[in-house]
């Protein structure tokens, strides 16, 4: 392709990863409206965050091969159809329970979308011009959230809760309508669809998250929750022994021996799993807490691109300068501080505290990103690079996902907890409703007189303790994730195990049949 070619595939393509991402931080920032309007609990806004990228964590893998067997342009448009289609059901669909199966629709279509973006990238773009493809595509990726979040936020303050899906919806349109004049690719010689792997895969992460989320409503010791983190566990192991028989896995398990790899795919879980748990705390926190509008309570989370956008510019060199090793420990160690930052909140703020945590954990973000997506792409051969940006997507929404569910699960459990006595007196949906959330205890804090003050003032001050405690344990989550990457991680990056695409293209020119 020709440098103007290149660019114009690139933005769409960054259009494309932006829409995917921006549908979950819009979730945040409009999910405290959406709960007082369809009287969700804060377990059933939880789902709704959740299911999407527990749906797309879950088939990312299986849809990156498919991008590679039939072609990842006809696949990235097949999930832009099912995505434009979700987020007009958006508009009319009113009840917890539908929101969330159509949110669940939506991550499919996004399961779709995500590998092609970046696999596009590595198998059609001018050497010259990939690695800096990479890196405006790992600065969409990261963005795409804040001013995704910052959008629907001025769109809340003037419209319903319903306005924060329009951009996503207009989005989804120019996107598809865009997507058909770029190039596609695959494998010429695809290997056959591992459909018990991709099976385990989604039964593995599915459980999970359904433990972690019913854990803070069920407790860490209910047989049932047992039961579902067992079956993660259980399902998980299931699936890296299907990889390790396959003459073709869905995920060559064996690319994790080697460190660079590992330690990248590792760094970027747990970064993303810390900044949209930082996101789903920090939101509701300002909107219901403190009264803030939804424009205002996006503001610490777009402050993150302060830090994000200049340390993503020099990752790169530091990485080459001081080893992958030093930059993912320091990564998590930022963010082990942000976190130990919010846990200065109160109950009256004060408001910088957000934007020094948001800030230092924006730091952490951009100085991993970048370097941990190069040594996640350059360690897969050129043919399988559907699968390569498939364990690089995943590896961010399953991150995302157990990170939230994670957070809500600590958050829930705890502020059940705080307002368990003040509520025993209550009617009993108005005590379930109290227990289920602070947006709902607000509710009906409205309507109980005279103690509905005490009420409201125990419920605020229970979010905030369930925040604390929240960020306190991802402090200690953290820092375990500096010191894991310190002793694991290389001391220097080697470049790839095998061909990267660079070098296999200066081997074997791509035959107009590859690369289509």
């Amino acid at each position: 392709m020709s440098r103007a070619r290149s660019v114009w595939v690139l933005t769409v393509l960054c259009g494309a990863v932006s829409l995917v991402v921006a549908s979950i931080t819009t979730l945040y920032v409009a999910g405290p409206e959406i709960a007082r309007d369809v009287g969700a609990s804060q377990t059933e806004l939880t789902w709704m965050i959740d299911i999407y990228t527990l749906v797309m964590a879950g088939l990312l893998l299986p849809a990156g091969a498919l991008g590679d067997r039939f072609g990842r342009r006809g696949v990235m448009i097949a999930g832009l159809i099912i995505f434009t289609a979700a987020a007009a059901v958006l508009q009319v669909v009113d009840t917890p329970t539908t929101l969330i199966a159509t949110r669940a629709l939506l991550g499919l279509g996004a399961a779709l979308i995500l590998p092609s973006t970046l696999s596009l990238i590595t198998s059609t773009f001018p050497p010259d011009f990939r690695d800096t493809a990479v890196g405006v595509w790992t600065a969409a990726f990261t963005l795409a959230g804040v001013f995704g979040g910052a959008l629907a936020a001025i769109l809340l303050e003037f419209f319903s809760w319903r306005s924060a899906f329009w951009s996503i919806l207009a989005g989804a349109i120019v996107v598809l309508a865009a997507s058909p004049s770029i190039p596609s690719s695959r494998d010429e010689q695809p290997p056959p669809m591992d459909n018990w792997g991709a099976l385990a895969a989604l039964v593995s992460v599915s459980a999970l998250v359904y433990g972690f989320i019913q854990a803070g409503i069920d407790g860490w010791t209910s047989p049932t929750i047992i039961t579902a983190l067992t079956l993660g566990v259980l399902a998980g192991a299931g699936f890296a022994a299907i990889q390790l028989r396959r003459a073709h896995p869905l995920l060559d398990v064996r690319l994790f021996a080697n460190r660079s790899f590992a330690v990248a795919a590792f760094t970027v879980f747990v970064a993303f799993a810390a900044v949209y748990g930082l996101a789903f705390l920090i939101i509701p926190y300002q909107q219901i807490v403190l009264g803030d509008s939804a424009l205002a309570a996006s503001m610490p989370m777009s402050a993150t691109a302060v830090t994000i956008i200049p340390i993503t510019i020099v990752a790169r060199r530091l990485t080459e300068r001081i080893g992958l090793r030093a930059v993912v420990a320091l990564s998590c160690l930022l963010n082990a501080a942000g976190f130990g930052i919010l846990c200065g909140i109160g109950i009256d703020g004060p408001v910088w505290v957000l934007y020094a945590a948001t800030l230092v954990i924006g730091a952490g973000l951009g100085l991993g990103m970048v370097p941990c997506t190069e040594a996640i792409l350059t360690n897969v051969e050129p043919a399988k690079q559907g699968v390569a940006a498939s364990v690089n997507h995943t590896t961010r929404e399953v991150g995302t996902s157990l990170g939230v569910a994670l957070f809500g699960g600590l958050l829930s459990g705890s502020y059940a907890a705080s307002v368990h006595d003040i509520t025993q007196a209550l009617p009993g949906p108005a005590r379930e409703a109290s227990r289920g959330s602070v947006a709902g205890a607000l509710q009906v804090a409205q309507q109980s007189g005279p103690r509905g003050a005490e009420l409201a003032g125990q419920a605020r001050h229970a979010y905030v303790t369930a925040t604390q405690h929240t960020s306190l344990v991802m402090v200690f989550i953290m820092v375990a994730a500096a010191l894991i990457a310190a002793l694991w991680a290389p001391p220097k990056t080697p470049r790839a195990v095998s061909a990267t695409p660079v070098e296999h293209d200066r081997r074997h020119q791509l035959t107009p049949a590859t690369n289509r």
